[in-house]
């Protein structure tokens, strides 16, 4: 993609940067498509969080380009926040903006091959075909329930912690969550690493969230996600299921903040 000229509302910029650069100290991934405008931040290899803004008018020309975290840094700043033009030149990203003495550029060039995403990234960019709303407080102590579960049958019964998963059930009528040994499942059954549940969670401050399945290429694995509206924008927290070929305890990445 070259030549793009888009022009957007720097407080959408300076709030979206805000949110993913507290998050992560590697690149964040920026989409502009449609009507809105997407911040994305890895969290790991089965991890990624998405913060989506609405424009106030569509855009004629879509764009996605990285930010690394020292322009990140610059981009947080008050300074930011008038309106401003993307200028997107094939690799290289230029944001202008100006003030009454002048007009400023900050350029720099953009590596999309940079940004540590999950397998089939391109499917988390939408929401779930089928979302089922639940309150967070019940998702939260439901998911804390089934963590504490795995605990005692570990210890008890010696099960390694590879083999030790949350299930996610979309099923049955209603959403299903519980801790068990990874085995075979039925349709519509995913197992995840329960430390990446737990930190899903954290990123959300919402009465309410939903919760949905995305599919990938493996019948066996899927994304969850869980999405919840907070302050003008909507947060997506998308996590890729393991399975009992699959499994593996990835180091977590250190939390920013």
């Amino acid at each position: 993609m070259a030549g793009q000229n888009i022009s957007v509302d720097g407080d959408i910029l300076w709030a979206g940067v805000r949110r993913a650069s507290s998050r992560t100290k590697e690149p964040i991934l920026c989409i502009l498509k449609g009507k809105s405008m997407s911040f994305v931040a890895p969290g790991g290899l089965r991890l990624v969080v998405l913060w989506q803004f609405d424009l106030k008018r569509g855009l004629a020309d879509n764009a996605i380009f990285t930010v690394p975290p020292m322009i990140a840094s610059f981009l947080a700043t008050e300074a930011i926040r008038d309106t401003i033009e993307i200028e997107v030149n094939e690799e290289i990203v230029t944001v202008v903006t100006q003030d009454r003495w002048g007009r400023y550029e900050l350029r720099w060039r953009s590596d999309v091959s940079a940004f540590t995403a999950p397998e089939e990234f391109s499917r988390l960019l939408a929401k779930p075909s089928h979302l089922v709303e639940v309150s967070y407080l019940h998702i939260s102590d439901v998911v804390h329930e089934a963590v504490a579960k795995l605990v005692p049958m570990e210890s008890e019964r010696q099960i390694h912690p590879t083999k030790l998963a949350i299930l996610v059930d979309f099923g049955r009528p209603t959403l299903s969550i519980n801790g068990q040994e990874i085995e075979p499942s039925a349709q519509n059954q995913y197992y995840f690493d329960p430390r990446l549940i737990i930190r899903a969670l954290e990123f959300i401050k919402s009465d309410t969230v939903q919760v949905g399945l995305t599919k990938v290429t493996d019948p066996k694995r899927a994304f969850l996600s869980i999405l919840a509206k907070q302050g003008g924008y909507t947060v997506h927290c998308a996590l890729l299921s393991i399975g009992v070929d699959t499994q593996r305890l990835y180091p977590l990445p250190p939390k920013s903040r």
